[in-house]
């Protein structure tokens, strides 16, 4: 009985002993054997077939497939989930699904071309239980019958692929996923469209050849940056980087250099003082003169607690190296301040209702433009993601156009519009890029000190907010050629949306953005959150350089983290912290 049994799990285990393996690898001979353990001959011999013309070779397949497949079943079938009765589940829905399957439609390769707002979404990537765009498009195409319910399940069986991965709260209103569709329906699209919320929009389906991949077939990516003028102001004078800044510079000889870099800004900060004063002119001036000095060293950072969440602020603390729920220093607040927090308030609206009148100097918006303008062409990006080194290949990225558009004005706030377009990018690139100008900006530093940080030496750039970053759309220059010529198929062009797309784009992107910065103040938190952060991790945008973080290692017997090199577990682009993104 034993015997039998053993026989028959082996004619589903192990081919036919006079089959032969497929012939691109060489037939391979199994002598018969009750014991397939115990022969010499027990793991057959090779030869090559390769052209004998066999005629068996094509029922030999058919069987061996026909094995394969009975042992695949075999080996399922034990870890299937099974009923009450012991039924296999994968049957059982099989057969209740069985009329289903007989009106399966056709399914074709094709483009998607989508736009999104992120407000409110953990980027576009799945993310379960996380909300997050695909998961919404999904679900649509489910609902709009353009996925069957039998594949509604997994989005691999439909070859989902995305081309540009973008962050959480991150913007696009072009990109492009690629999947495999029913595509019948005339009205598919308009049906889709039904069942996403208004923040996400389908503007067309295109077919495209079985072998379209979004990430892989796509050239290049373009992205839109927007930033408010008044972040390349300098620091406060009595904050923690402009004071190192003077103070370096004095120390290295270059005092002179480092105030012609910030003339064009020279009394703007003393000019808001002193309108501070003025308006509150029923506070005791010692206790204003307190209360202005808290409000730059650790304001933004009380501000910043009751606008976040403490999960949010944990996390993006990570980032920074420091914990911002630890207690202020001596030189961060002072403990005998006895001041309400309805002044703090008072002090920080005026700042910032100053900071919305600031309209750029030409000269500093010129140099703007050459900072950025010196990304463009191939460099080593290292410092400008994560997870990355100096020799890693994969941290050269090419990029093609760095451009600065002229100001707008929006909400009485003076607005940049920076146009980024680059072959690919890694994980945080173009936030981190927008963040190192800014601060060189801001302090006066030496343009060449971008392209130094392109260097070996390890150095910290913190994320500009994601809050500015959409991308405009990918780009399929090449395939679209081949895909005309070569199979007569449509291009993936976004033009033929442009209408569309410029209405969704001012109306669900535009609007929220400047909105939510209106009631956030993310861009001030953020550069105020640098300017108080004590630390020698930026003393590199000072006039000692390079050199700065080499003294610092040396006096504090350790070497300095780079921000790159802490976890971080947000997304820019496909490909991540191991290939190209989204973009």
């Amino acid at each position: 009985m034993t015997d039998t049994n053993d026989s028959s799990k082996a004619s589903l285990l192990l081919p036919d002993p006079s089959s032969t393996a497929d012939a691109s690898t060489g037939d391979q001979t199994v002598p018969a054997s009750s014991n397939s353990r115990g022969g010499q001959n027990s793991r057959g011999r090779y030869h090559n077939s390769r052209g004998r013309g066999n005629s068996n070779s094509g029922s030999k397949r058919k069987k061996q497939d026909q094995s394969r497949t009975a042992y695949k079943r075999n080996r399922d079938s034990k870890w299937e989930p099974r009923n009450a009765e012991g039924a296999s589940v994968r049957e059982e829905r099989e057969g209740d699904e069985g009329a289903e399957k007989e009106e399966r439609r056709p399914k074709k390769k094709v483009a998607v071309l989508i736009g999104y707002c992120g407000t409110g979404y953990r980027g576009m990537q799945l993310n379960p239980p996380h909300k997050s765009i695909e998961g919404d498009l999904f679900e649509a195409f489910v609902q709009a019958g353009a996925i069957s319910k039998a594949n509604s399940d997994d989005p691999k069986k439909s070859s989902l692929v995305r081309c540009a991965r973008t962050d959480k709260g991150v913007h696009a209103v072009g990109n492009v996923i690629s999947l495999k569709l029913i595509i019948e329906d005339p009205d598919i699209i308009e049906k889709i469209n039904y069942h996403l919320p208004e923040q996400i929009r389908v503007w067309g389906i295109v077919r495209t050849v079985g072998s379209f991949s979004s990430y892989q077939q796509c050239d290049s990516r373009r992205y839109e940056y927007l930033v408010p003028s008044h972040c390349f102001l300098p620091p406060h004078p009595k904050s923690y980087l402009a004071k190192i800044c003077y103070e370096v510079a004095e120390k290295e000889g270059d005092l002179e250099g480092f105030l012609e870099r910030n003339k064009e800004c020279d009394g703007w900060w003393e000019e808001v003082n002193k309108k501070i004063y003025e308006q509150l002119d029923d506070v005791d001036k010692e206790v204003l003169d307190k209360a202005l000095e808290y409000e730059v060293k650790s304001g933004a950072a009380t501000e910043r607690r009751e606008r976040m969440g403490s999960q949010e602020i944990a996390a993006d603390s990570r980032n920074m190296d420091v914990d911002p729920d630890a207690p202020p220093g001596e030189d961060t607040a002072n403990g005998d301040i006895n001041v309400g927090a309805g002044l703090w308030k008072k002090i920080g609206a005026i700042y910032r209702a100053e900071k919305k009148t600031y309209r750029i100097s030409p000269e500093r918006l010129q140099k703007a433009r050459e900072g950025f303008k010196s990304y463009e062409g191939t460099h080593n990006f290292h410092n400008y993601t994560i997870q990355k080194t100096f020799k890693d290949p994969s941290s050269k990225r090419f990029i093609k156009s760095f451009e600065v558009l002229d100001p707008i004005i929006i909400n009485n706030t003076e607005w940049l519009s920076l146009r980024i377009h680059g072959q690919s990018f890694m994980m945080h690139q173009i936030r981190k890029m927008v963040g190192m100008l800014m601060m060189v900006v801001r302090t006066g530093c030496p343009l060449e000190r971008i392209r130094e940080a392109c260097g070996p030496r390890v150095v910290s750039i913190p994320k500009a907010p994601s809050l500015g970053l959409l991308l405009e759309s990918p780009v399929f220059d090449a395939y679209n050629r081949k895909a005309e010529r070569d199979f007569q198929k449509e291009p993936i062009d976004f033009s033929k949306y442009a209408k569309e797309m410029d209405a969704f784009r001012d109306e669900m992107i535009y609007t929220k953005l400047f909105e939510e910065e209106e009631k956030a103040h993310v861009y001030t938190q953020f550069v105020h959150f640098i300017d108080s952060f004590r630390s020698p991790l930026f003393h590199y945008l000072t006039s000692a350089g390079l050199k700065a973080l080499d003294e610092a290692e040396k006096e504090q017997g350790a070497k300095t983290v780079g921000l790159q090199s802490l976890p971080d577990n947000e997304s820019e682009d496909e490909g991540a912290a191991k290939s190209a993104e989204a973009g």
